[in-house]
């Protein structure tokens, strides 16, 4: 994954994500919009034959940069709880 910044002025932030399917984006995404800060947040894929994807914030009192750092945190934490719980479900399945 490469991100590229095209602009940060303003409180709004816009780049590019290079080399990475939709997966993390969204859910960091979703994370992004579940802050009081977020004014807009959006991430989407620009062309299908490029694997490049564009992403948005704009906020409102704090620097985007400072809420995508603290969102991408909290993906990570709800990444963990939910690798708990699939091994707390499915215990220790072996595959052979």
């Amino acid at each position: 994954m490469e991100l590229k910044v095209l602009s940060n002025a303003n409180k709004t932030l816009l780049m590019y994500i290079e080399d990475e399917d939709t997966s993390i984006p969204e859910v960091i995404h979703h994370e992004l919009l579940e802050d009081e800060h977020i004014v807009f947040a959006g991430v989407i894929k620009q062309h299908p034959l490029l694997n490049r994807l564009t992403m948005r914030i704009q906020t409102k009192n704090i620097e985007p940069v400072d809420v995508l750092v603290s969102s991408s945190l909290k993906a990570v934490e709800r990444s963990a709880e939910m690798l708990s719980e699939v091994k707390r479900s499915f215990g220790d399945i072996k595959r052979g």
